[in-house]
């Protein structure tokens, strides 16, 4: 069994989880996520999808019988998607540098698709970057990063009742302590 790190990570495993948050509870067939994935052959979509499975990321929430085949709908596990702080403190500086990249060109190919799709259509919204170096104690800066985490899930679980027609934005937040 690969280790929760590794699965959460590569970058078709983002998408699939992405793709997953999108969905909510009702999850997703295969099927439906090769239409949302595009770039990713379905056999490729199978492989991935079991290694998610196989480390408890995703979880099956509906079976259909579709003719003689049986269509198995998928979810997120919240908590099982997020790395526990004790799961990152074992995890090497090698393996923190190397997640860290894949988080880091992940977010590039976002901004690189949102790019294109922009000069497709014409009609582009403003990206907006924020950089901001902070000296807070100790309980200040947990209280700030316990703040803006309740903030994003408020934002987060609102964007799960709105209906497919409302565009989706990436916001990512890296915190890194003073080097």
């Amino acid at each position: 069994m690969v280790n929760k790190a590794d699965a959460l990570i590569h970058p078709v495993r983002i998408k699939i989880s992405q793709a997953l948050m999108r969905s909510g509870e009702n999850g997703l067939t295969p099927l439906e996520m090769v239409k949302m994935i595009k770039d990713v052959p379905q056999a490729t979509l199978y492989r991935h999808i079991q290694v998610l499975l196989d480390a408890g990321i995703i979880r099956i929430v509906k079976e259909k019988k579709v003719r003689s085949v049986v269509e198995n709908y998928y979810a997120l596990n919240g908590e099982e998607a997020k790395l526990s702080p004790s799961e990152w403190k074992e995890t090497s500086k090698d393996d923190k540098i190397t997640y860290f990249s894949y988080y880091q060109l992940f977010l590039l190919n976002q901004y690189q698709s949102y790019l294109t799709k922009s000069e497709e259509n014409g009609n582009a919204e403003d990206p907006t970057f924020s950089f901001v170096e902070m000296k807070l104690d100790t309980q200040t800066f947990h209280g700030f990063q316990q703040e803006l985490n309740e903030l994003m899930v408020k934002y987060y679980n609102t964007s799960l009742n709105n209906d497919n027609s409302e565009p989706t934005r990436t916001v990512a937040v890296t915190i890194i302590p003073e080097s």
